[in-house]
């Protein structure tokens, strides 16, 4: 049996499939944050071990092609990649793609149009050919990702820190402080002490307060959505009708936020149909199999 991996690796989460040539998937596992950027040569050891979960009770050696989906590409660890391979059993490495490239296939069978991500990272890109040719953002978190879950998880840290100095509390800035502590001392000491996944984790806590209309939240995600469709701006001229995904846990279908980018999406490209990310191992696969030859998606 021919079969075909699908990696999506991002900063929290890593998520593999393995499919058979006919599109089915055989097997899933998933890891935890399988980003370099985010966690250094810790990276390549959690992708290892979820792809050893995935093909586990399988024959490596059926694995004929696979793909990779990852934001800010993996060059710094490229030897440590290129031995974890061999020793999981792989006769060919799975061929890198960006995240947003994955991202645009696992939302529409189009060819062409954009996508726009917004999960640890944010990112938006012009797909041709299921490639991406222009980007916009994606550049980190210290240098950008505008409307991340990073960038909304440091900004109501910030909002809890502006209430301890001036003796106020608000609901937002409560449920920060009990997540990292009660005093400004403690607070500054356990983000400066913790990887950049920790400042995500608390986007959700802003989409909750947000959803029961919290004004400090609400203030966050306005500007967030704001950042995100200026990106999408970028490399998106106005009045095109081609496909824009919505990729990442924040711009899911329901979420404060994908309602709040949604309205100004659709009011700058009203003829173009949008779209959300659907599973990403699973549209690496389908790419695996493109490479083998097979239609795609």
């Amino acid at each position: 049996m021919t079969l075909t991996l699908g990696l999506d690796v991002g900063g929290s989460t890593t998520r593999a499939v393995v499919a058979d040539l006919d599109g089915q998937v055989i097997a899933r596992a998933t890891g935890g944050g399988g980003n370099p950027m985010a966690h250094g040569a810790a990276a390549v050891e959690e992708i290892g071990r979820t792809v050893r979960q995935v093909l586990a009770g399988l024959d490596p050696a059926h694995v004929a092609a696979g793909v990779l989906g990852l934001a800010g590409g993996m060059s710094r660890y490229a030897p440590d990649f290129a031995l974890l391979w061999p020793r999981l059993g792989l006769a060919r490495p799975p061929r890198l793609v960006s995240d947003v490239e994955l991202a645009f296939v696992a939302g529409t069978d189009s060819a062409a149009g954009s996508v726009l991500l917004s999960g640890t990272g944010a990112a938006a890109a012009r797909i041709v050919d299921r490639t991406a040719t222009r980007t916009a953002d994606g550049h980190g978190w210290l240098l950008g990702d505008l409307g991340s879950g990073v960038w909304i998880g440091r900004e109501a840290i910030k909002h809890a820190l502006r209430c301890l100095d001036r003796a106020r509390t608000t609901k937002l800035a409560q449920a920060v402080l009990e997540r990292l502590g009660h005093s400004t001392r403690e607070v500054i000491e356990a983000v400066h002490a913790s990887p950049v996944t920790v400042p995500a984790s608390l986007a959700p806590l802003v989409l909750q307060a947000a959803a029961e209309r919290d004004p400090d939240a609400r203030r966050i995600l306005d500007t967030a959505a704001a950042h995100l469709v200026t990106t999408l701006g970028v490399v998106r001229d106005r009045g095109e009708d081609s496909p824009i995904v919505l990729a990442g846990g924040l711009l899911a279908a329901g979420t404060p936020l994908v309602k709040a980018v949604s309205r100004p999406v659709a009011e700058r490209w009203p003829a173009a149909p949008i779209t959300h990310m659907g599973d990403g191992a699973e549209a690496a696969a389908r790419l695996a199999r493109h490479d083998l030859g097979k239609a795609c998606p």
